[in-house]
């Protein structure tokens, strides 16, 4: 990789922009930094919904050929939180630190995806004059609901049938589709019970393996282990849940806190310490039941109820509880569905709504309450669609071998194919086990080749 490319992936993933906190600073640097000292304008577009600090970026390039159909170049400039930083091994315990390690960079938004964002600046800057006219996108939010995207979209800054290519990592196949994406808050207000004297307090804590949560198989759900390990003790008096950080990754960590003589019942199951007292009162054992049957259901309804899709392993709809929270009387529990593009999102609310009914007749004493947090529509383009002939054509032109797929995980593509565009989606660097995950990575030679892909589809 040459010096110039390699110092700025390095910058990239230093710049913090984890999605709950700003991407101004980092849409700054890429407008200033990188575009502008190429003579290449970029508007910073504040985000309607969240504020000054939160940004999409955009520049225009126009083409050669301006009767051709344009080109948007998308990626996303935020990333997840990056979680317990001890985790971090390959970056000496500093996610924001770029790490080369033989033939792979290691750091957070290595793969998903500042080095994709690299890699479109780098050819674009280095095409000059493209074929077609060219929109580069950087958007802010795409991993707490792809809200960047739905925005510049909705905005009418792009062009209705240009041909998108929205980077993700793909090994530098050209994805064709992917699932979709619903987000749902189940609470559960329960009338709490009195500890009555102040006994001693445990924080038992239950650990799992973090994934993204399209893929939840490749992980250990550390949340659906603590309930489980609860419910088989009526005894234990839990005073707090707390477990996940994000409802897009399989929680790698699930937090008790009980009682000191409760607690001993869990033996070799989880890690037990000392803890704070935080309230005199605890959760009625069948809120614990509730909240585990339901989680249950959610895995039956996905193992069942997803119909075969082409290319998509079984099962085809997926399911990931990602966050539970206590908070004075109510626990709520954060999950997602993931359904393949031929299982309406409609259907998908129809089967949930369903099992919240059915979890209500079982549990009358209890106020439960479905909200649905955000969906994001999958998408398919047809193989002779322009983009895809496009992309196939470059490949061959920049010595990538030809593959196209489909993604489990849930993109930007599905927000511009909705709003009139055809996508695809490509990228440098391995999705499945590395992205959501500390140790993220992304190999150089795939970001070089990633250059030379874009350079091929900007002259082609």
């Amino acid at each position: 990789m040459e010096p110039r490319l390699l110092e700025l992936c390095r910058k990239l993933i230093a710049i913090r922009s984890v999605t709950s906190e700003e991407t101004r600073s980092i849409a700054e640097f890429c407008a200033r930094e990188v575009l502008a000292t190429a003579g290449i304008a970029a508007r910073l577009i504040p985000s309607r919904s969240e504020g000054q600090s939160q940004v999409n970026l955009l520049a225009f390039v126009e083409g050669r050929q301006r009767n051709l159909a344009p080109l948007v170049l998308n990626t996303h400039l935020d990333t997840v939180p990056p979680g317990d930083s001890s985790l971090w091994t390959e970056c000496g315990g500093d996610p924001f630190t770029a790490t080369v390690k033989g033939e792979r960079i290691y750091g957070l938004g290595a793969a998903d995806t500042k080095l994709d964002f690299a890699a479109k600046a780098t050819a674009l800057i280095e095409t000059g004059k493209p074929r077609r006219d060219v929109y580069l996108v950087g958007t802010f939010g795409e991993e707490h609901g792809l809200v960047g995207a739905k925005e510049i979209a909705e905005s009418g800054a792009l062009p209705r049938a240009a041909l998108a290519l929205v980077g993700e990592p793909s090994r530098l196949q050209v994805i064709t589709a992917h699932k979709g994406l619903i987000a749902f808050e189940l609470a559960i207000r329960f009338e709490p019970v009195d500890f009555g004297d102040s006994p001693g307090m445990r924080r038992v804590e239950f650990l799992g393996k973090a994934a993204h949560s399209s893929t939840p198989a490749l992980g250990e759900n550390a949340i659906v282990k603590a309930l489980s390990a609860a419910v088989s003790r009526p005894k234990l008096r839990i005073a707090a849940l707390d477990g996940g950080d994000a409802v897009n990754k399989v929680p790698a960590r699930c937090e008790l806190l009980v009682d000191a003589e409760s607690a001993e019942t869990l033996g070799a199951d989880a890690a037990i310490t000392p803890g704070v007292l935080v309230r005199r009162a605890y959760m009625p054992h069948g809120v614990l039941v509730s909240l585990y049957r339901f989680v249950e259901a959610l895995k039956d309804l996905a193992d069942r109820a997803g119909p075969p899709e082409p290319d998509f392993a079984e099962p085809t709809l997926t399911c990931n509880p990602g966050l539970v929270r206590t908070t004075g009387d109510t626990v709520a529990l954060d999950f997602e569905l993931r359904p393949p593009p031929s299982l309406s999102l409609d259907e998908v609310r129809r089967q949930v709504a369903a099992l919240t009914d059915s979890l209500r007749q079982a549990a009358p004493g209890l106020a439960i309450e479905l909200s649905e947090e955000r969906a994001n529509h999958g998408f398919r383009s047809a193989a002779e669609s322009e983009t895809v002939e496009l992309a196939i054509a470059a490949m061959a032109r920049a010595g990538i071998p030809l593959k196209t797929g489909v993604k489990s995980g849930c993109t930007e593509a599905g927000v511009y194919a909705s709003a009139g565009l055809t996508p695809v989606v490509f990228g440098p660097g391995p999705s499945t086990g590395v992205i959501h995950a500390p140790n993220e990575y992304n190999f150089l030679a795939e970001v070089d080749a990633a250059v030379r892909f874009y350079r091929a589809v900007l002259e082609g």
